[in-house]
Protein backbone atom coordinates (compact mmCIF):
# COMPACT_ATOMS: atom_id res chain seq x y z
CA UNK A 1 0.00 0.00 0.00
CA UNK A 2 2.87 2.29 0.66
CA UNK A 3 4.20 2.06 -2.72
CA UNK A 4 0.73 4.04 -3.61
CA UNK A 5 1.09 6.78 -0.93
CA UNK A 6 2.02 9.58 -3.25
CA UNK A 7 -1.24 9.39 -4.08
CA UNK A 8 -2.30 11.04 -1.05
CA UNK A 9 -0.58 14.59 -2.32
CA UNK A 10 -1.67 13.97 -5.11
CA UNK A 11 -5.53 14.00 -4.19
CA UNK A 12 -4.73 17.74 -2.08
CA UNK A 13 -3.63 19.07 -5.52
CA UNK A 14 -6.49 18.11 -7.47
CA UNK A 15 -9.45 19.28 -5.31
CA UNK A 16 -7.60 22.55 -4.79
CA UNK A 17 -7.17 23.14 -8.20
CA UNK A 18 -11.32 21.56 -8.85
CA UNK A 19 -12.19 24.64 -6.42
CA UNK A 20 -10.64 26.89 -7.83
CA UNK A 21 -13.02 29.37 -9.64
CA UNK A 22 -12.90 28.96 -13.28
CA UNK A 23 -14.62 28.14 -16.59
CA UNK A 24 -15.82 24.54 -15.90
CA UNK A 25 -17.34 26.45 -12.11
CA UNK A 26 -19.13 28.81 -14.52
CA UNK A 27 -20.50 26.27 -16.58
CA UNK A 28 -21.92 23.91 -14.29
CA UNK A 29 -23.25 26.98 -12.84
CA UNK A 30 -24.90 28.39 -15.66
CA UNK A 31 -26.22 24.69 -16.70
CA UNK A 32 -27.68 24.35 -12.92
CA UNK A 33 -29.54 27.23 -12.37
CA UNK A 34 -30.41 28.33 -15.96
CA UNK A 35 -31.47 24.19 -17.15
CA UNK A 36 -31.46 21.57 -14.55
CA UNK A 37 -30.06 19.76 -11.27
CA UNK A 38 -29.57 16.97 -14.03
CA UNK A 39 -27.80 19.44 -16.93
CA UNK A 40 -25.53 20.95 -13.94
CA UNK A 41 -24.48 16.88 -13.03
CA UNK A 42 -24.14 16.10 -17.01
CA UNK A 43 -21.74 18.90 -17.18
CA UNK A 44 -19.89 17.73 -14.23
CA UNK A 45 -19.63 14.77 -15.33
CA UNK A 46 -17.84 16.31 -18.74
CA UNK A 47 -15.50 18.12 -16.61
CA UNK A 48 -14.74 15.15 -14.88
CA UNK A 49 -13.80 13.16 -17.78
CA UNK A 50 -11.86 16.01 -19.23
CA UNK A 51 -9.25 16.03 -16.01
CA UNK A 52 -9.01 12.12 -15.94
CA UNK A 53 -8.18 12.04 -19.92
CA UNK A 54 -5.17 14.33 -19.19
CA UNK A 55 -4.42 12.72 -16.82
CA UNK A 56 -4.21 9.47 -18.78
CA UNK A 57 -2.54 11.39 -21.17
CA UNK A 58 0.32 12.73 -19.16
CA UNK A 59 0.85 9.15 -17.96
CA UNK A 60 1.42 8.16 -20.89
CA UNK A 61 3.72 11.05 -21.85
CA UNK A 62 1.67 12.76 -24.80
CA UNK A 63 1.22 16.06 -22.56
CA UNK A 64 5.30 16.70 -22.76
CA UNK A 65 4.07 16.95 -26.18
CA UNK A 66 2.88 20.61 -25.18
CA UNK A 67 5.64 21.47 -23.37
CA UNK A 68 8.84 20.85 -25.90
CA UNK A 69 6.80 21.87 -29.10
CA UNK A 70 5.50 25.36 -29.56
CA UNK A 71 3.40 24.60 -32.58
CA UNK A 72 1.42 21.77 -30.63
CA UNK A 73 1.20 24.37 -27.65
CA UNK A 74 -0.28 27.00 -30.34
CA UNK A 75 -2.83 25.15 -31.76
CA UNK A 76 -3.99 23.76 -28.56
CA UNK A 77 -4.37 27.25 -27.06
CA UNK A 78 -5.61 28.46 -30.71
CA UNK A 79 -8.61 25.81 -30.45
CA UNK A 80 -9.05 26.54 -26.52
CA UNK A 81 -9.37 30.07 -26.58
CA UNK A 82 -11.28 30.28 -29.84
CA UNK A 83 -13.85 28.11 -28.36
CA UNK A 84 -14.15 29.72 -25.25
CA UNK A 85 -15.19 32.88 -27.33
CA UNK A 86 -17.61 31.07 -28.99
CA UNK A 87 -19.12 29.92 -26.31
CA UNK A 88 -19.34 33.45 -24.62
CA UNK A 89 -20.37 35.05 -28.14
CA UNK A 90 -23.57 32.26 -27.79
CA UNK A 91 -24.59 33.01 -23.78
CA UNK A 92 -23.90 36.82 -24.59
CA UNK A 93 -26.52 37.20 -27.28
CA UNK A 94 -29.10 34.60 -25.97
CA UNK A 95 -28.51 36.22 -22.31
CA UNK A 96 -32.18 38.15 -23.15
CA UNK A 97 -33.53 35.15 -23.99
CA UNK A 98 -36.23 33.60 -21.05
CA UNK A 99 -36.19 30.25 -19.87
CA UNK A 100 -38.22 27.72 -21.21
CA UNK A 101 -39.39 24.73 -19.29
CA UNK A 102 -41.17 23.16 -22.21
CA UNK A 103 -38.39 23.50 -24.36
CA UNK A 104 -36.52 22.20 -21.59
CA UNK A 105 -38.42 18.95 -21.81
CA UNK A 106 -38.67 18.36 -25.29
CA UNK A 107 -34.92 18.82 -26.15
CA UNK A 108 -33.67 17.08 -22.94
CA UNK A 109 -31.87 14.47 -23.74
CA UNK A 110 -29.93 16.40 -26.38
CA UNK A 111 -29.36 19.36 -24.29
CA UNK A 112 -28.16 16.63 -21.29
CA UNK A 113 -25.57 15.61 -23.78
CA UNK A 114 -24.99 19.52 -24.74
CA UNK A 115 -24.40 19.90 -21.23
CA UNK A 116 -21.95 17.30 -21.14
CA UNK A 117 -20.07 18.35 -23.79
CA UNK A 118 -19.82 21.38 -23.11
CA UNK A 119 -18.02 20.47 -19.44
CA UNK A 120 -15.72 18.37 -21.31
CA UNK A 121 -14.59 20.42 -23.76
CA UNK A 122 -14.21 23.66 -21.60
CA UNK A 123 -12.10 21.28 -19.19
CA UNK A 124 -9.80 20.08 -22.26
CA UNK A 125 -10.15 23.54 -24.22
CA UNK A 126 -6.42 24.78 -21.92
CA UNK A 127 -3.21 23.54 -22.89
CA UNK A 128 -2.06 25.00 -19.47
CA UNK A 129 -4.17 22.72 -17.57
CA UNK A 130 -2.87 19.94 -19.23
CA UNK A 131 0.64 20.91 -18.15
CA UNK A 132 -0.44 21.44 -14.53
CA UNK A 133 -1.64 17.87 -15.00
CA UNK A 134 1.99 16.47 -16.26
CA UNK A 135 3.45 18.69 -13.68
CA UNK A 136 1.74 16.80 -10.97
CA UNK A 137 2.70 13.16 -12.75
CA UNK A 138 6.39 15.24 -12.48
CA UNK A 139 6.65 16.06 -9.21
CA UNK A 140 4.38 13.03 -7.14
CA UNK A 141 4.44 10.36 -9.83
CA UNK A 142 7.95 7.81 -8.86
CA UNK A 143 9.56 6.74 -11.94
CA UNK A 144 8.76 3.53 -13.71
CA UNK A 145 5.36 3.33 -11.63
CA UNK A 146 3.37 0.93 -13.32
CA UNK A 147 0.56 1.31 -15.48
CA UNK A 148 -1.95 0.99 -12.52
CA UNK A 149 -0.93 4.13 -11.12
CA UNK A 150 -1.81 6.35 -13.75
CA UNK A 151 -4.99 4.50 -13.96
CA UNK A 152 -5.30 5.07 -10.02
CA UNK A 153 -4.45 9.30 -10.92
CA UNK A 154 -7.23 8.96 -13.86
CA UNK A 155 -10.01 7.80 -12.06
CA UNK A 156 -8.98 9.52 -8.83
CA UNK A 157 -8.84 12.63 -11.24
CA UNK A 158 -12.91 12.07 -12.57
CA UNK A 159 -13.71 11.21 -8.72
CA UNK A 160 -12.61 14.22 -7.09
CA UNK A 161 -13.24 16.67 -10.26
CA UNK A 162 -16.75 15.65 -10.74
CA UNK A 163 -17.69 15.10 -6.85
CA UNK A 164 -16.57 19.36 -6.50
CA UNK A 165 -18.90 19.99 -9.90
CA UNK A 166 -21.33 17.70 -8.33
CA UNK A 167 -21.92 19.16 -5.28
CA UNK A 168 -21.97 22.33 -6.96
CA UNK A 169 -24.34 21.60 -9.32
CA UNK A 170 -26.79 20.26 -6.31
CA UNK A 171 -26.41 23.42 -4.28
CA UNK A 172 -26.91 25.99 -7.36
CA UNK A 173 -30.43 23.75 -8.48
CA UNK A 174 -32.44 24.40 -5.87
CA UNK A 175 -36.01 26.46 -6.50
CA UNK A 176 -34.97 29.40 -4.30
CA UNK A 177 -31.47 29.69 -6.72
CA UNK A 178 -32.93 28.95 -10.00
CA UNK A 179 -35.72 31.33 -9.28
CA UNK A 180 -33.26 33.81 -8.46
CA UNK A 181 -31.46 33.20 -11.77
CA UNK A 182 -34.21 33.40 -13.74
CA UNK A 183 -34.85 37.20 -12.81
CA UNK A 184 -31.76 38.52 -13.13
CA UNK A 185 -30.86 35.83 -16.31
CA UNK A 186 -29.68 38.66 -18.83
CA UNK A 187 -27.08 40.25 -16.16
CA UNK A 188 -26.09 36.69 -15.57
CA UNK A 189 -25.27 35.35 -18.96
CA UNK A 190 -23.87 38.86 -19.92
CA UNK A 191 -20.88 39.10 -16.94
CA UNK A 192 -20.46 35.04 -17.29
CA UNK A 193 -19.53 35.88 -21.02
CA UNK A 194 -17.61 38.66 -20.86
CA UNK A 195 -15.73 36.46 -18.05
CA UNK A 196 -15.59 33.68 -20.70
CA UNK A 197 -14.63 35.47 -23.26
CA UNK A 198 -11.49 37.56 -21.21
CA UNK A 199 -10.37 33.98 -20.59
CA UNK A 200 -10.58 32.67 -23.97
CA UNK A 201 -8.52 36.16 -25.19
CA UNK A 202 -6.09 35.47 -22.57
CA UNK A 203 -5.36 31.89 -23.14
CA UNK A 204 -4.88 33.28 -26.86
CA UNK A 205 -2.18 35.44 -25.62
CA UNK A 206 -0.96 33.12 -23.24
CA UNK A 207 2.81 32.09 -23.82
CA UNK A 208 4.47 28.46 -22.80
CA UNK A 209 5.29 28.34 -19.54
CA UNK A 210 9.23 28.05 -19.02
Amino acid sequence: MDQFAFLIPIAGVLMVGAMSPGPSFLVVARNAMGRSRAHGIATAVGTGLGVAIFALLAGLGVTALLRTSPLAFLLFKLLGGCYLIYLASRLFMTAAEPLSVEAQVNNKDRSLFRAFSQGLIVQTSNPKTALVIAGIFAAFVPVGAPLQATVMVACMAFVIDFSWYAIVALGLSSGRLRAAYSARKTVFDRTAAVFLGLVGVRLLFSSLPA
